[in-house]
Formats: C-alpha cells, sequence, structure tokens
C-alpha cells in the first residue's frame, strides 16, 4: 500500500489517498473525488498532474514513478 496526498481542484484541503503500484491515474482520480464528495460536487472530465505533467489515465502509479507521499492533483480537463 502506498499513501499518497491528493488536491482536488475546488476542494480546501489535501487529502490522504492510499494506492498499490497497480492502481491507474484515473482510478486516483476516482478516489479522491469519493472522498472530498461531501466538499466538492463529482465532475467528469477529469485529469491527474503528477510532478508537473499530466498523466495518461491508464498509467499505473508504478509507471508514473509516483512514490510514498508524493502529491498529486486532480483538475478539470
Amino acid at each position: 500500500m502506498i499513501v499518497l496526498y491528493g488536491f482536488l481542484e475546488g476542494d480546501t484541503m489535501g487529502l490522504v489517498v492510499f494506492a498499490e503500484p497497480t492502481t491507474r491515474a484515473r482510478e486516483l482520480a476516482a478516489k479522491l473525488q469519493q472522498a472530498a464528495r461531501v466538499r466538492v460536487a463529482p465532475r467528469t472530465e477529469l485529469k491527474v498532474v503528477f510532478a508537473g505533467r499530466e498523466l495518461d489515465p491508464s498509467i499505473t502509479v508504478a509507471d508514473a514513478g509516483i512514490e510514498a507521499l508524493d502529491r498529486f492533483d486532480v483538475v478539470r480537463a
């Protein structure tokens, strides 16, 4: 299990997200949206940004080079 910090556009705080190395970027976005749903209405067109670059929705955490305690952002596409 990898612990990550996720920041959802429109939310007021970052959230802890748990992922596996095989978790896909689109799954990270879904997990973050689920956790922030009480403050931010769900959206359909989103992108995941890590280290200043937009991730392909199908890339895995491991392939993107995301490691424990890294930050990722989910923003409107």
